[in-house]
């Protein structure tokens, strides 16, 4: 695959100190950043820091799945990254309310599964439903 289509794998942390990013993984520390990789059409997995700290000049997560959502629904583009969305947040309230919006969301285009890997972090797999 040429450099200009890779595939590419995105970490949302603020902190590139304490949390930084996988090998392999781009590190971005804001909401619109996330936004900009998205709409490349080249995400495959995308991991989420539900806390990115100040909203006005970061963002929030909620941003970046509203996007996921404006895509698909106004304009017919399916987004939702194929190798999934890993939430990385023990804030349970919070889990729960983006697990409902991941759900309502891209449970339009794909059968939703979620499920919580072994250091407890909640992920979501995307099975695309068969087009008629």
């Amino acid at each position: 695959m040429s450099g200009a289509r890779r595939e590419l794998r995105v970490w949302l942390d603020d902190d590139r100190e304490r949390r930084p990013a996988p090998q392999g993984w781009i590190h971005v520390t804001t909401a619109t950043e996330a936004i900009a990789l998205l709409a490349s059409g080249r995400v495959v997995e995308l991991s989420l820091d539900h806390d990115l700290g100040d909203r006005e000049k970061r963002g929030s997560v909620a941003d970046v799945l509203d996007y996921l959502a404006r895509q698909q629904e106004f304009c017919g583009r399916d987004l939702w990254p194929r190798d999934g969305i890993t939430l990385r947040t023990r804030n349970r309230p919070a889990q729960d309310a983006i697990a409902r919006k991941i759900r309502r969301h891209a449970s339009k285009v794909s059968r939703v599964e979620q499920r919580r890997t072994a250091d407890g972090q909640t992920r979501f797999a995307f099975r695309r439903k068969a087009r008629r």
